[in-house]
């Protein structure tokens, strides 16, 4: 079988468009918060990465630094995270979930694990496994190839 290496990009842009896409709309048609989805993944990413800088941050969400900025300083202002000046290097900012923005995401945790198993409704756990190994060695190329690591 031969397979256009251009559909390979198409498919993948478009799953990463679908589940931005479904995340916003079940957020939104869900849950009513003072925050917006994308403030919201920002809590997301820290309650599992807790004191990424907030480049990382920018990077995981694809935002650029003034829109990871705004959304940080709103979020600080609400008291779902804190900024601290790194102890090496006092001119980077590493961000903090604080106890709030954990409760926030203990509750919508079980939306957050329906809308990753509605991904993937129909598929075998062998079929999860495979995606994962094949998802990992684009990014192991990309890596390899270009330096470029969003766990960085």
């Amino acid at each position: 079988m031969t397979v256009d290496k251009f559909n390979i990009m198409d498919m993948l842009q478009l799953t990463s468009t679908y589940c931005q896409l479904a995340g916003q709309n079940l957020f939104k048609n869900t849950v009513k918060l003072d925050i917006t989805s994308e403030q919201f993944g920002i809590i997301f990413i820290l309650y599992y990465r807790d004191g990424l800088y907030q480049s990382q941050v920018a990077k995981l969400l694809k935002k650029d630094r003034p829109n990871i900025t705004r959304m940080v300083d709103i979020l600080e202002k609400k008291g779902y995270i804190t900024r601290k000046k790194d102890n090496e290097n006092k001119r980077i900012i590493k961000l903090f979930i604080t106890e709030a923005g954990k409760k926030t995401a203990q509750r919508l945790e079980p939306l957050r694990e329906e809308f990753y198993q509605n991904m993937v409704d129909g598929f075998s756990d062998d079929d999860i496994r495979v995606l994962y190994n094949l998802l990992e060695k684009i990014r192991n190329n990309m890596r390899k190839h270009y330096g470029i690591n969003i766990w960085q």
